[in-house]
């Protein structure tokens, strides 16, 4: 354990108990949106850990990635969506309803704050760690399965393999930046995207 960085070390340790909590509350489905943002909220410890990266990019640079990654992600929804019956939008916001997200502030509360806390927690704690450790597709494939099984108890098998291509496109483009902001704006913006296009 001592060639474990406490980052690390502190992530397998919050992973384990949100997936103890998860799998105790699979059946509650309605709640999961509650559920998993207060996991989130208390995922932000993990900002005692959070160190800038000496080798990221600018924040142009950044920025300009996670605009090309939400790009890649809608591109990839519209293209899986016409195999995939559980990804189309309207499915998607069925699913959404049905785990707990009736008004629009709950989108902005995920949008605004659990997709950051997220990015924090997955980027900061785990995937810096393997990056430096790992081919850059096995570190992205790592951290997309770890990101995509906390979703397992509650979704599709469609649904979980389009997390994790999207996490997938995420992870390689928070290593092309090494900067938070890269995937928060991909996701972010992915979603925004979506939601014009189909509204």
């Amino acid at each position: 354990m001592s060639m474990i960085k406490k980052p690390v070390y502190g992530f397998l340790i919050l992973f384990t108990i949100f997936h103890i909590i998860l799998f105790g509350m699979r059946s509650e489905h309605q709640v999961f949106w509650h559920l998993y943002t207060g996991l989130m909220l208390f995922s932000s410890i993990g900002y005692i850990f959070y160190e800038r990266n000496i080798h990221s990019k600018r924040l142009l640079d950044a920025i300009i990635t996670g605009i090309l990654a939400s790009f890649v992600i809608v591109i990839l929804h519209t293209i899986l969506s016409f195999i995939m019956k559980d990804i189309t939008y309207f499915h998607l916001l069925k699913v959404i309803v049905g785990l707990g997200v009736y008004v629009k502030w709950q989108l902005i509360i995920t949008l605004i704050i659990s997709i950051p806390l997220q990015e924090l927690f997955f980027r900061n704690m785990l995937q810096n760690y393997l990056d430096d450790r790992f081919n850059q597709f096995v570190s992205a494939c790592i951290v997309s399965l770890c990101v995509t099984s906390l979703f397992m108890y509650s979704l599709s098998i469609e649904l979980l393999l389009f997390i994790f291509l999207t996490q997938f496109i995420l992870a390689l483009s928070y290593h092309n930046t090494k900067r938070l902001i890269t995937p928060i704006l991909g996701q972010i913006l992915a979603v925004i995207l979506l939601m014009l296009i189909y509204s």
